[in-house]
């Protein structure tokens, strides 16, 4: 396994990489309209003044300002990735909140008095003492307040996009935002079912309110694999995860295996920590099949993207048989076949022909494996 790790070993650090860009160019847009915004309100300025006064910023001192408002923007990419995930997994979320905002708040201060020295010390020529001096004009103004409601107004909406990408997935985010969805859709996709196994031993062991955390745990470190494939994750029932990628892309039913086994090994990383937190370690097993479902938002007080189609109940059905026949992965035939075809170093074999309860039909289903 040590091959497929080191094949998605920049793909995490890709997909981050890809947060910061937006992020600083999210911050630059919306700083620069915050800036043209201010001049065209300030009092004694007709239009044409105000707008020639905002052209000229916007030239003259562009590369100074994006500097400035790229090292705010990574400043927050950092707090949203790197320390924002470990605060609240230690924080109660009311204390998680005031602390975020004062990060926000306290980084902007700071930047306002870095500013402010520069501004007087620098372009005023004044001495390092009198720049402090003058510091609480330059900071306590009306100028100054108009930001830092920016910025909080900013740091919302950012929240928001940020959360809604992770919750809807980042291949149906832009669908969603202009409506795709609201028409039915048919998409050909690639669906795995992920479940604990010996789940009730583990309830009754640990008891309700240890089980949520331990399964929470789990799926915690569904991260890292995820961004390394590319998969979205369709939904949570329980202790299972149903997981997409697009089946129109050959090569994403070579990710869809080895996320189970990069997951696999991020769990196995990681076994100390839950032996020592709950005395149990989790094991998974997983189905996969692939086909032509039809997409729809569904519901109106609580809508959500759904799936419907027979290549999720099948998928559902065999991952029960993981059990039975003590496999890790399962597929069916179509699945196996575009796999093959993949040209990848895992193989299929045959397990068995099961018929389940109210198909009509009996369904072939395969074990993947990786010849050693």
């Amino acid at each position: 396994m040590k091959k497929i790790t080191k094949a998605y070993k920049g793909s995490k650090l890709n997909y981050l990489l890809a947060l910061l860009l937006f992020s600083v160019l999210y911050w630059n847009v919306v700083i620069r309209v915050a800036i043209f915004l201010r001049i065209l309100g300030a009092r004694n300025n007709d239009f044409r003044e105000a707008l020639s006064k905002g052209l000229e910023f916007i030239r003259d001192d562009i590369l100074l300002s994006s500097v400035i408002i790229s090292l705010f923007a990574t400043f927050s990419w950092l707090i949203q990735n790197f320390i924002y995930p470990r605060l609240i997994r230690r924080f109660q979320i009311r204390r998680l909140m005031i602390g975020i905002v004062l990060f926000d708040v306290t980084f902007f201060i700071g930047l306002g008095v870095l500013l402010g020295i520069v501004h007087y010390s620098v372009d005023k020529e004044l001495a390092l003492l009198d720049s402090f001096s003058k510091l609480k004009g330059f900071l306590f103004n009306s100028t100054t307040l108009f930001f830092l409601i920016v910025l909080l107004i900013g740091s919302y909406v950012f929240q928001l996009i940020y959360t809604l990408v992770h919750q809807i997935g980042h291949g149906h985010f832009r669908k969603i935002l202009i409506g795709y969805y609201q028409k039915p859709q048919e998409e050909n996709k690639i669906f795995m079912f992920l479940d604990l196994q010996s789940s009730t031993l583990f309830a009754e062991k640990l008891g309700h309110e240890r089980y949520s955390d331990f399964i929470q745990d789990c799926f915690r470190f569904l991260s890292n694999p995820l961004m390394e494939t590319l998969g979205n994750i369709y939904q949570f029932v329980g202790d299972e995860v149903v997981i997409t990628w697009n089946a129109n892309k050959l090569k994403n039913f070579k990710r869809a295996v080895d996320f189970f086994y990069l997951y696999e090994e991020e769990l196995n990383s990681r076994k100390k920590y839950f032996e020592k937190k709950y005395g149990l370690f989790p094991i998974f097993s997983a189905s996969l099949n692939s086909g032509k479902v039809m997409a729809a938002e569904v519901g109106e007080i609580k809508r959500e993207l759904a799936f419907h189609g027979d290549v999720l109940n099948t998928a559902a059905r065999i991952q029960k048989q993981c059990k039975r026949y003590r496999k890790k992965i399962l597929v069916t035939r179509n699945f196996g076949s575009s796999l093959i075809k993949a040209k990848t170093d895992y193989k299929i074999r045959y397990v068995d022909y099961v018929k389940f309860l109210g198909k009509n039909r009996q369904v072939k289903i395969y074990e993947v494996y990786c010849p050693v």
